[in-house]
């Protein structure tokens, strides 16, 4: 009966000691107001690493490419304005540390904003991620 008691003590420490752990972002970055481009990575996974244009709102996304290299690749945005190249930053992005679903582009002038989602190309039968105007 003790040896039950002390297992359970024991288990039922380690769960409170669990629930304490925080996750540690182990980098972020800070551009000036007048910089173009700016990198943004959910602290959910590396997958979404992101490249903001902040002042055309174009979106790359960090990926591997076939010589194990690293590259940017852009990202679909549906219904993106065309770009006013006058270097005033219109762009912002959120990821959200609770799910991947709730990372948003948003263009702080207009409010006009775009949620990211994966999708399957159905001709090519691929997964993928794009930014989807939300609904008015």
């Amino acid at each position: 009966m003790k040896q039950i008691f002390i297992y359970f003590c024991t288990f039922f420490i380690n769960l409170t000691f669990a629930q304490d752990n925080n996750v540690t972002i182990h980098s972020s970055s800070s551009v000036s107001s007048q910089s173009r481009y700016e990198v943004i990575q959910s602290t959910l996974a590396a997958i979404w690493t992101f490249r903001l244009d902040r002042v055309c709102g174009q979106i790359s996304q960090l990926v591997s490419t076939k010589n194990e290299g690293t590259a940017w690749q852009s990202m679909k945005i549906d219904g993106i304005p065309k770009c006013n190249f006058d270097g005033k930053n219109r762009y912002q992005l959120f990821t959200s540390g609770l799910a991947a679903r709730h990372t948003f582009l948003i263009n702080t002038e207009t409010g006009k904003s775009w949620v990211l989602r994966t999708y399957t190309d159905n001709q090519a039968g691929e997964k993928s991620s794009a930014w989807f105007q939300f609904e008015e």
